[in-house]
């Protein structure tokens, strides 16, 4: 058994699209639309889950906090800590709060609020 698809509702379904194909390199898998206004984007990796992003006309965005019960963050692996530092680099121009960077030591990972307060996990 394996996870197939993590499914995410998000307000602004194309700025989270963009932002994980600008970022990650994730590809669209397929592309759903519904007469009720539901639509959502799969997106494919190199390897590992797809990532489902959905929304439709009724969906509330209301303030996260990283302290909370449920589904707390994703991490992605990068094939690198070039790779790392170049998301990094992404994270930091788009004025995401970064929880924290690795370590000069050992740190093998960074925890930033991304889009919509969604935290995302990066480790090389």
């Amino acid at each position: 058994m394996r996870i197939s698809i993590v499914g995410m509702f998000v307000k602004d379904l194309e700025g989270a699209k963009d932002f994980f194909m600008e970022c990650f390199g994730a590809e669209i898998h397929n592309y759903y639309e519904e007469d009720n206004g539901f639509k959502s984007y799969i997106l494919k990796f190199e390897e590992g889950p797809k990532l489902e992003l959905m929304t439709k006309p009724e969906i509330v965005d209301q303030k996260k906090e990283p302290n909370r019960t449920g589904f707390v963050h994703i991490c992605l692996k990068v094939e690198s800590f070039e790779k790392l530092d170049e998301i990094i680099a992404k994270f930091k121009a788009k004025g995401f709060e970064i929880l924290y960077e690795p370590a000069t030591v050992g740190g093998k990972e960074v925890r930033a609020i991304t889009f919509e307060d969604n935290i995302l996990e990066v480790s090389a």
